[in-house]
């Protein structure tokens, strides 16, 4: 069920973004643009009385759908104390793949160690490339972890990113689950805009 990494800029692209930029000493760097379309028309997710009511609410295309988790879904996706109470579906908007929220309601785990058990949890074999970074997630501090593996049921490579974050009523992690690494990398952007316009409840 859960199952990435960035990748990262080379030194050619890099170069290209500077001299796009120029050198002109001007006041400060140009404000970096979201990698998603602020265009899009967006609903709200997790506000109280929808089909997932979370702890925070954010963002996302309209045309995503969400449902909730029954008991025995959640029995069988639990990672740690972590369980499963949104999915949201981007099949709709053309990308064939999943965000997931879990929500761990113990006082005593933190983003960073909810991530690793993801991590040593995943089904993924020969997994490579973990990164953690630190990030913000709304108001909140948080942490995001990438990797990639041998996803052996399916026979291919698979690309994993999960997003963890403690709000006063419980710890989050945001799961992005998609079979095709293309259709992981699509799913990043939409991660961003989840982080850009959370807030909570």
């Amino acid at each position: 069920m859960r199952h990435g990494v960035r990748t990262g800029l080379t030194v050619g692209v890099a170069l290209t973004a500077l001299l796009a930029t120029g050198c002109s000493g001007s006041d400060g760097d140009a404000e970096a643009k979201p990698a998603y379309d602020t265009k899009t028309k967006t609903q709200r997710i997790g506000t109280a009385g929808s089909v997932c009511a979370l702890p925070v609410t954010f963002d996302l295309p309209a045309d995503w759908k969400s449902d909730n988790v029954s008991a025995e879904v959640q029995q069988l996706t639990t990672v740690g104390l972590a369980e499963m109470s949104c999915e949201l579906d981007a099949r709709h908007g053309g990308t064939t793949g999943f965000i997931r929220v879990f929500t761990d309601q113990s006082r005593s785990s933190t983003p960073r160690f909810a991530l690793e058990r993801f991590v040593s949890e995943s089904k993924l074999q020969k997994r490579k490339n973990v990164e953690y970074r630190d990030t913000k997630a709304g108001p909140y501090e948080a942490v995001e972890v990438s990797y990639e593996g041998h996803n052996e049921t399916w026979g291919a490579q698979q690309k994993e990113t999960h997003l963890a974050f403690k709000s006063p009523k419980g710890l989050l992690v945001f799961d992005i689950d998609a079979l095709d690494p293309i259709d992981h990398d699509a799913l990043l952007p939409e991660l961003d805009r989840i982080k850009d316009t959370l807030k909570g409840v």
